[in-house]
Order: C-alpha cells, then sequence, then structure tokens
C-alpha cells in the first residue's frame, strides 16, 4: 500500500555482506547481517550474544523472510494472498491464521481512520501503475469502475482461518502492513536466539531494543520530506528497555508527475486517487511494529488536520512533517510529549 522513506542509522560502522560466518558472536563485537528480501533491503545489527552463530541466525532469518513472502507477496502467484486474490468466489476460503490476524489488525485501523487504511486498494494500484515503473494517470470512468469493488467492507472475517469475499473481485494488498509485521517477526527471532540488543530494519521499518555495546542508545535519523535531498529533519533516541518501532511513510519520494500535476503513490480507497494535501510525511512509534506500520500508512492518507486528530484520539506516538509554504511544520502528537521525553534529540 505504501512506500517507506529511508531511516538513517546514526552508527558508526561499515554495513556489512550478507553475514560473518564465524562459529560465534564475539560478545562486544557489532554483528550484521544485510541482504535482500521483499523487493528492498533489510539490515539486523546485535551485539553482546556470544553463544549466537551468526550463519545459524541469518539462516533463521532468511527462512522467516521466504516464508513471509509466500504468504504476503503480491508479486508471486503461489502466495497465500494472491491464492485468495484469484478465487473469483463469494464462498469462505482457508487462509492461514497469521493473514487473518492482520486483517483483524486492519479492520480496527480501517474503522479507526475512517477508512483510510484500506488493504483492499490492490486493484486501484494496478490501474495508476504504481506497482510497474510506468505508472500514469486512469480515465475517471476507469477509476470509477475499479472503485466499484473496493472496500474493507466487502470483506467478511468468518473465524480465525476463513474469509469470505461478498465482491468475488475484491483483491487485498497487504503491504501497508506487512513489512510492519516482517520487523515484528524478526525481532521475535533476535529474542528467541538469546540476542538482547538488535535493531532490526526492512525497507525504511525498524524496530530496535536495548543498546550499542558503548552502551550509547540507538539512534535512528528521520529524512527531511525532500526528493531531492538526504538532510536528516530529526534524530530519534530510542529507550533500552523495550523493543520500539519505528515507521515512516511519506509523499515526497515515491511519485510521478503527468501534465504540470504531481501525483503521489499514497492511494485514497475513498476517492479512488492519489491523495492531495500537504502532509509530507508521518513517523509512528510504538512497542508493536505491525501496528505502527498501518498507523503510519493511515494518518498519511487522512492528511494533516485529520491525521493530527487521530493520532491524539488515539493515543498514537506520532510526529508529523506538514508543508508549510517554503517551510516545513513539525507537529508532535500530545502522547509523543507527555509519555516519551527525551526520544527526539
Amino acid at each position: 500500500m505504501t512506500q517507506r522513506p529511508i531511516l538513517w542509522f546514526l552508527i558508526l560502522t561499515g554495513a556489512g555482506g550478507p553475514v560473518a560466518c564465524s562459529s560465534k558472536a564475539p560478545e562486544q563485537a557489532l554483528q550484521i547481517i544485510s541482504n535482500v528480501a521483499q523487493g528492498t533491503t533489510y539490515t539486523i545489527k546485535w551485539w553482546g550474544a556470544p553463544d549466537v552463530e551468526p550463519a545459524a541466525f541469518a539462516g533463521a532469518v532468511q527462512n522467516e523472510l521466504v516464508r513471509i513472502d509466500e504468504l504476503l507477496s503480491n508479486f508471486r502467484d503461489d502466495s497465500a494472498i494472491e491464492h485468495f486474490n484469484a478465487a473469483r468466489t463469494v464462498e469462505p476460503q482457508s487462509l492461514p491464521e497469521e493473514i487473518v490476524g492482520l486483517l483483524q489488525i486492519a479492520a480496527t485501523v480501517h474503522e479507526e481512520s475512517a477508512g483510510c487504511f484500506d488493504p483492499t486498494v490492490r486493484p486501484l494500484a494496478r490501474l495508476w501503475g504504481f506497482d510497474t515503473d510506468t505508472p500514469g494517470v486512469p480515465d475517471a470512468a476507469a477509476v470509477a469502475a475499479v472503485l466499484e469493488h473496493v472496500g474493507f467492507g466487502k470483506l467478511e472475517i468468518v473465524d480465525a482461518q476463513r474469509v469470505r469475499k461478498t465482491d468475488p473481485d475484491v483483491e487485498v494488498d497487504l503491504s501497508g502492513i506487512g513489512q510492519g509485521y516482517t520487523v515484528a517477526q524478526l525481532s521475535r527471532i533476535a529474542t528467541e536466539h538469546g540476542i538482547e540488543n538488535y535493531l532490526v530494519e526492512i525497507g525504511g521499518e525498524l524496530a530496535a531494543r536495548g543498546h550499542k555495546a558503548d552502551a550509547e542508545p540507538w539512534r535512528v535519523g528521520i529524512e527531511h520530506p525532500s526528493a531531492a535531498s538526504r538532510d536528516i529533519q530529526r534524530v530519534l533516541v530510542l529507550p533500552a528497555e523495550r523493543l520500539t518501532a519505528v515507521m515512516t511513510s511519506g509523499t515526497y519520494r515515491h511519485f510521478f508527475e503527468d501534465d504540470g500535476q504531481t501525483y503521489s503513490h499514497i492511494l485514497d480507497p475513498l476517492t479512488g486517487r492519489p491523495v492531495r494535501h500537504d502532509l509530507l510525511s508521518v513517523t509512528v512509534l510504538h512497542s508493536d511494529p505491525t501496528l505502527a506500520g498501518a498507523w503510519s500508512t493511515a494518518l498519511l492518507c487522512l492528511g494533516p488536520d485529520r491525521a493530527r486528530a487521530a493520532a491524539d484520539r488515539e493515543g498514537l506516538v506520532a510526529l508529523l512533517l506538514i508543508r508549510a509554504g517554503e517551510s516545513i511544520e513539525e507537529w508532535r502528537s500530545a502522547s509523543l510529549i507527555e509519555n516519551w521525553p527525551g526520544v527526539i534529540e
């Protein structure tokens, strides 16, 4: 549903190859896994777990990434979600419980975001060409025709293992929640391997726990919302005592231009068209990476006024970057100000 701007990691170390294949990890040395998955890159950095075999940990990570791809990928016909999409039926379909669980989370965020978070936008993304290298503006009649088959209300969650379409042409895209879920799963694997100090990132989605080997906290840089630069707007200092997810969605890097008009890749499921407002970037911090990813997408769709209202109503820890003429206005949610002192450096 959305692609993420880059979150810059302020860690003074070079990037490694796929993995260092020593039999054990030195206790104080920063270990790095870096590779490609889900059409993007991922990196895991950790230290302080001398009994962890880096190659075994890297293998567990890779196996999990393959498994999630087999569940959620819209770019492979044999994935579980694409089997569901291809079935033109209104009969209940069996789905893995993980997918049903993600749809249940999506249903909650959908309702609380006034319909802005909606995984059924897949046909719209295809119509606009956002899953290709050549997006373009479709005619109004085509948008209206596709909108007839978009809407989360056209899905019925029957039980923990079955979902029914009330419209056989409904299709689901879980990318707006899937990378957050992937971060959550990789964090779980790190914890299960006895790693207490780590940072996990995939495609700009990240979560961190503990601190660096020099006792300094993990720091993450949020980009200035400009397509022309990679400057840092703000630095986040992540608390050591808990898992903290940081998810950023933006309209400023993934877009196309047509006849002098700029079109963001963020689609409004109610209009069938890219959003047009001055909210450029949304960062959400949360203990649950899956929820953080869903809400960063939802708030970005809502636009500045409704996003501010929703963030405070839902108690979200959110940082919004809003275009104000030639400058950038920064807005912080009440929960960020009151409950997360010191997180913004």
